[in-house]
């Protein structure tokens, strides 16, 4: 997971990283807008852009508003960093969906509150496994096998949408759209926020096009990734295991 910093200073740009890998964050760094936005489909698990305002080749403003037109990162909290603390400048980052402005130079509490709690407010890929199982009152045996159900929509999705994606308004095709239906009504059941949210409010009000194959094949890649590390043993349930089998001399 990573933090993308849009600033065309180096030492503003670098400022910010150290202030961010103090806090274990990981960052990315763009020096203006149009970098960024080449960057912005690459990098994994984006959860934050922290973008400064005056760039040049391509401002803040226009960057936040292209960013917001690619539906994969519709809803990925974004604040502006500008020394521009205007009331013209900020009512401006308001009216696109930008999610706070902070002040230049900035304030490393400031900083840190600002970040933390939009991270914290962000959907997640997928639900913790006990959160899930006392959400739906069921037994670890079910929750496994309500998972793998879920894992056989996905691996059943994904080569769908490979071959459908691509660069025109056509729509997907009915079969595809079905199953994406029927696999956004399971990962809201089974915690797959992140998906849902952006199936049901990026791309459910109507039937998703090729264009938007993209943004679909990543945050389902990114969900693949999440279910094959909950089904990874913890630790702690190994040792239990290891412990249970005696040994074989």
């Amino acid at each position: 997971m990573a933090i993308l910093i849009v600033e065309d200073n180096p030492v503003n740009a670098r400022l910010l990283a150290l202030m961010l890998h103090a806090q274990g964050h990981q960052t990315v760094e763009a020096r203006n807008g149009k970098e960024a936005l080449a960057a912005v489909p690459d990098i994994p698990d984006l959860q934050l852009i922290i973008t400064d305002y005056m760039m040049p080749e391509m401002d803040g403003f226009e960057f936040i508003v292209k960013v917001r037109e690619m539906p994969a990162f519709r809803h990925t909290p974004i604040l502006v960093a500008s020394a521009h603390a205007d009331l013209e400048t900020v009512k401006r980052v308001q009216g696109i969906k930008c999610d706070g402005f902070l002040v230049k130079p900035i304030d490393k509490q400031q900083l840190t509150k600002r970040v933390e709690s939009l991270i914290r407010a962000q959907p997640v890929v997928l639900c913790a496994k006990l959160k899930t199982m006392d959400r739906l009152e069921i037994r670890l045996a079910e929750y496994n096998e309500l998972l793998d159900t879920f894992s056989a929509q996905l691996t059943a999705i994904v080569p769908i949408v490979v071959l459908e994606q691509g660069d025109s308004d056509e729509p997907l095709s009915e079969n595809l759209c079905r199953k994406l239906g029927d696999f956004s009504e399971s990962a809201s059941m089974l915690g797959a926020e992140k998906f849902f949210q952006l199936y049901s409010k990026g791309l459910g009000g109507a039937r998703p096009l090729r264009s938007q194959g993209a943004a679909l094949l990543k945050a389902l890649q990114e969900l693949e990734r999440a279910l094959v590390a909950q089904a990874q043993p913890s630790p702690a349930s190994v040792e239990k295991t290891d412990a249970a089998v005696p040994p074989l001399y």
